[in-house]
């Protein structure tokens, strides 16, 4: 089963590795006891780098005021201290003839016949098609739902600082693949009585919906 967030920007993307730390930070950190931590957390964040040549890998710190962009041969790992897992990012051009000469922007025709909610939605690909950059965060094992739930926070906090548009190819997510903007995304992807975890008692399952809520509220 596929577990990836996908993210198409349509504007900024001259964003900084701290500034999508410190809005990521400051979201998690509101939201301490749904999701289960028991103190403030800081983000660690590295540069995962892999040498086909001699065949290792190596981490790398990262220069929080650097752009938010690495190379091909490497990954962005976003890890806390202390909780299992850690959240894998990459990154790939949008325009694709080598896939499919015929339609090259497959990666934005493929959900935009199923996309309902987003406003502008033409002008909106225009933009990206501009960029040309996507990035995808790979959801870690089933049983990390704490990185699991932040990652999907981090997400979000990149769709709003770039306006971008995200997609889900995680059907335990409880939808389909479309595109929906950062609002759809807290209220509807963002499921926490399956994100979370599946050993809550369903009276608070039920409170972790207010805190979607409230994080939505946070966010408009």
């Amino acid at each position: 089963m596929s577990s990836t967030i996908g993210i198409i920007p349509t504007e900024n993307t001259e964003v900084t590795f701290g500034e999508i730390i410190n809005l990521s930070e400051k979201y998690i950190n509101s939201s301490l006891n749904i999701i289960q931590l028991k103190e403030k957390i800081k983000l660690q964040i590295h540069i995962l780098n892999y040498d086909k040549v001699e065949n290792k890998e190596s981490y790398h710190e990262v220069d929080l005021t650097d752009i938010f962009e690495w190379k091909k041969n490497q990954l962005l790992i976003f890890s806390i201290k202390g909780v299992s897992g850690v959240i894998k990012t990459d990154y790939d051009v949008i325009f694709d003839p080598e896939t499919s000469p015929e339609n090259p922007w497959w990666k934005l025709n493929t959900y935009k016949n199923e996309t309902k909610t987003v406003l502008n939605l033409e002008d909106k690909l225009e933009k990206a098609k501009k960029i040309n950059k996507s990035w995808f965060l790979y959801r870690s094992d089933e049983k990390d739902k704490v990185i699991n739930t932040c990652g999907a926070i981090i997400g979000a906090s990149i769709a709003e600082l770039t306006s971008a548009l995200i997609y889900s190819t995680d059907q335990t997510w409880g939808f389909g693949q479309y595109f929906v903007e950062k609002e759809e995304f807290l209220n509807f992807y963002l499921r926490p009585e399956k994100n979370i975890t599946n050993s809550l008692k369903p009276e608070k399952v039920i409170n972790n919906s207010s805190f979607w809520h409230k994080l939505k509220k946070l966010w408009s």
